[in-house]
C-alpha cells in the first residue's frame, strides 16, 4: 500500500553531469520534454534541476535530476519504458550527453535499451509521499476542468431564466448536462478509492487488522487441541507424541493470545488516561485547560526564556521519569501479570487502604493546581520579574532571510498556476542514526496521508498536490520537492501553524554543510547551519520561524524546466470532481448545493 503512493512520485539523479545548464533551459528541449509528457499522458508534474556536488566529492559535477509525479499504480520501470520509447526521442537527447559522440548505438531500439538500464540504476522512488487530489488521472482531471468551465459558462446563460430559484436553476444545469453527449463519460461516478471511501470502512480495516492475528492464534490453538483429541480417539490411547506437540502448540498459541490481550488492553487504559488527561480534564476545567496550553506554549516557544527553559527541565525530570514507569508497567504486565499484581499488593495493599489512596491522588492534584495558581498570580503582581522570566535570552535570527535571485526568477515564472519548491540538505552524523528516524517518520506520514488524510490536507494544511522526501547518495542527503498552491511564504506558514509537529520531524535530522553552486547563477552555501533546536523530537523546530524559514530558503535550489499537465489548484480539482458526482446523479438538496457551489 504504502510502496504503490511512494512510487507515484520519482526523482532520476543522474550523477556528473556533464551538458551544463544551457542545454537544460533550451526551448527546444522544453518543447519535446512538454510533448512527450502530454502524449504519454500519465505525469501530473516534471522539473528539472542541477543537484550540486558535495562539499568531498571527488568530481565537482553536479547531479542532474529529474523529478516526475504520476498517476497511482504505475511502476517506475513501466514509467520509464513509455517515456524513452515515445517516438520523439527526446529522453534520449535529454541524457544523451552521457554519450560521448560516435559512442551511442545507432539502432533506436538498442539505445533505448541501454538508457532504459541506466535510468533505472538512477531512479530513486520517494522514502516518503502525499498525494493532494487523489484517485485522479491526468484525464479525468484535464475533463473535470473543462466540466467545470463549460458549466460556468451555461450557468451564465440560463442565469436571467431562472433567477434565484436554486432548484430549478440546478435541475436546468443537470438537464444541459445530460443532454451533452461530449459530456457521456461524465455519467459515469468519479473514481473514488477505498481510502477516500467512508471514515467506517477504513476503522473497519484497522480493526480487522488488528484483530487478525489473535483470531488465527485462536483458530490454530481450537485445531491442536481437535487434532489431539481426533489422536486419542482414532488410536484410543491417552498420550502420544502427536497428542503432546498439538497440546504443547495450544499451549503456545493461548499464551500468545494472552500477551496480545493483555497487551490491547494496556494500550486501551493508556489512551483512556490520555484522553482524560488531554481532553476531558482541560474541557471541564478552565485552569487545567490553560495550565497544558502554556506547557505547550513554553515547549514550542520560538527563543529560549527562563520560562521555556524551566519548563524543559520540569518535564525531563518529571516526564521522562513518567513515561519510562508507564512502558516499564505495561512491559511487566504484558509478559508477567502476575509479578506485576504480587507487587502492587505486597506494596500498596497492606500498608495503605484504597480511599487513602484515591485521597492522596487527589490532594496532589489540589496541590498542583494551587501552585500553578500562587505562581501564576505572583508573575501577574511581580510584573519586572514577570518580564525578566518570559525574557528571550537568544536571538530568534542573526541575519535577514535572504533569497537567491535565481530561486525568485522561478517562483515569478510560476505565478498564477501551481508553485514549486526543491530543498537539498545533509543528513547529520551519525548518518545512519538519522536516516533510520527518518524513514520510520516517513513512512509513518505516507501511512497516515494514505488512510486519514484523503482530502487533500496534510494535518492542516491545505493545497498540496506531491510532496515527497528521498534520501540520497548513500544516505548522506536529503531531497524534498512539492507541487502546491499559493506562495512560498504562506505555504509554510500553513506547515508551521497546523502540522508542525510532522514538519519538525521531517527536518530535524538534518543540517546545511558549505557547497558550491551546480553552475553559474545558481545559490550556494557558505555558513554551515543546523536545523532550529528541538525538545521531545517534535517541539520548537519550526516555531522558530525566521530561523526555519531562512534554513529552507537556503536549502532551495531552481528548476530548469517545469511541466504542470492540468494547472488547476487543488480547491479547483476537488470542486470540478463533485460537481460531476452532483449533476450526474439524482436530484436533492445536497447535490443542487453542491452545483450552485461550483457555479459561483
Amino acid at each position: 500500500m504504502l510502496m504503490m503512493v511512494r512510487q507515484q512520485m520519482i526523482c532520476i539523479i543522474a550523477p556528473d553531469w556533464p551538458g551544463g545548464a544551457d542545454l537544460l533551459r533550451s526551448d527546444d528541449l522544453s518543447t519535446s520534454l512538454n510533448k512527450l509528457f502530454c502524449d504519454v499522458g500519465v505525469v501530473h508534474f516534471a522539473s528539472i534541476a542541477l543537484l550540486p556536488a558535495m562539499a568531498d566529492a571527488r568530481n565537482p559535477l553536479p547531479s542532474m535530476m529529474l523529478e516526475l509525479a504520476v498517476e497511482e499504480g504505475l511502476r517506475p520501470y513501466d514509467l520509464l519504458v513509455r517515456l524513452i520509447n515515445h517516438p520523439s526521442g527526446a529522453m534520449w537527447s535529454l541524457y544523451s550527453a552521457y554519450w560521448p559522440e560516435g559512442q551511442s548505438p545507432h539502432l533506436a531500439s538498442q539505445r533505448n535499451q541501454e538508457l532504459l538500464e541506466r535510468l533505472m540504476k538512477w531512479r530513486h522512488v520517494a522514502d516518503g509521499a502525499f498525494v493532494g487530489a487523489r484517485d485522479r488521472s491526468v484525464e479525468q482531471v484535464k475533463k473535470e476542468g473543462r466540466l467545470l468551465e463549460g458549466t460556468r459558462a451555461a450557468a451564465r446563460a440560463l442565469k436571467a431564466e431562472h433567477g434565484e430559484d436554486r432548484a430549478s436553476f440546478a435541475l436546468a444545469l443537470a438537464r444541459w448536462a445530460f443532454g451533452n453527449r461530449d459530456l457521456e463519460w461524465a455519467t459515469e461516478p468519479a473514481p473514488r478509492s477505498f481510502w477516500r471511501g467512508s471514515r467506517a470502512a477504513v476503522m473497519a480495516y484497522l480493526i480487522g487488522i488488528v484483530g487478525l492475528a489473535p483470531a488465527i492464534l485462536w483458530l490454530v490453538g481450537a485445531l491442536s487441541r481437535l487434532l489431539a483429541r481426533a489422536d486419542a480417539w482414532l488410536f484410543a490411547r491417552a498420550s502420544s507424541t502427536v497428542q503432546t506437540a498439538f497440546y504443547a502448540l495450544s499451549e503456545t498459541s493461548e499464551c500468545l493470545l494472552g500477551i496480545i490481550g493483555r497487551f490491547l488492553f494496556a494500550l486501551a487504559v493508556l489512551a483512556f488516561a490520555l484522553w482524560i488527561f488531554f481532553i476531558a480534564l482541560p474541557a471541564l476545567f478552565a485552569p487545567w485547560r490553560k495550565w497544558l496550553e502554556s506547557l505547550s506554549r513554553e515547549l514550542d516557544r520560538p527563543t529560549e526564556t527562563w520560562s521555556s527553559l524551566s519548563i524543559y527541565v520540569g518535564v525531563w525530570i518529571v516526564g521522562a521519569p513518567l513515561v519510562l514507569a508507564t512502558i516499564w508497567y505495561v512491559l511487566i504486565y504484558t509478559f508477567k501479570p502476575d509479578r506485576l499484581f504480587e507487587a502492587t499488593n505486597a506494596l500498596w495493599i497492606p500498608a495503605i487502604p484504597g480511599w487513602r489512596q484515591i485521597l492522596i491522588g487527589a490532594s496532589a492534584i489540589l496541590v498542583l493546581l494551587v501552585i500553578g495558581g500562587l505562581l501564576s498570580r505572583f508573575n501577574r503582581l511581580v510584573s519586572k520579574l514577570s518580564a525578566w522570566f518570559y525574557h528571550p535570552q537568544e536571538d530568534d535570527i542573526y541575519r535577514a532571510q535572504q533569497v537567491h535571485p535565481s530561486i525568485e526568477a522561478c517562483e515569478a515564472r510560476l505565478v498564477g498556476g501551481t508553485a514549486h519548491m526543491i530543498s537539498l540538505t545533509d543528513m547529520r552524523s551519525p548518518h545512519s542514526w538519522s536516516v533510520w528516524w527518518t524513514r520510520i517518520v516517513l513512512r509513518l506520514v505516507t501511512f497516515l496521508g494514505r488512510v486519514f488524510f484523503t482530502e487533500g490536507r496534510l494535518g492542516d494544511a491545505p493545497g498540496i498536490h506531491f510532496g515527497h522526501w528521498h534520501i540520497i547518495d548513500n544516505g548522506r542527503r536529503y531531497l524534498f520537492c512539492a507541487n502546491y498552491d499559493g506562495n512560498f511564504g504562506g505555504y509554510l506558514d500553513d506547515f508551521i501553524n497546523g502540522a508542525s509537529v510532522g514538519v519538525t520531524l521531517f527536518w530535524r535530522w538534518t543540517e546545511l554543510k558549505p557547497r558550491e553552486p551546480a553552475a553559474d547563477g545558481q545559490p550556494r552555501v557558505v555558513e554551515p547551519r543546523a536545523f532550529p533546536p528541538t525538545r521531545f523530537l517534535a517541539f520548537r523546530g519550526v516555531k522558530c520561524e525566521l530561523k526555519f524559514k531562512s534554513y529552507a530558503r537556503d536549502s532551495m535550489l531552481p528548476h530548469l524546466y517545469h511541466f504542470d499537465a492540468c494547472n488547476l489548484t487543488i480547491d479547483q480539482i476537488n470542486l470540478a470532481t463533485s460537481l460531476r458526482d452532483a449533476l450526474f446523479d439524482k436530484r436533492n438538496d445536497s447535490n443542487d448545493d453542491q452545483i450552485m457551489r461550483a457555479i459561483e
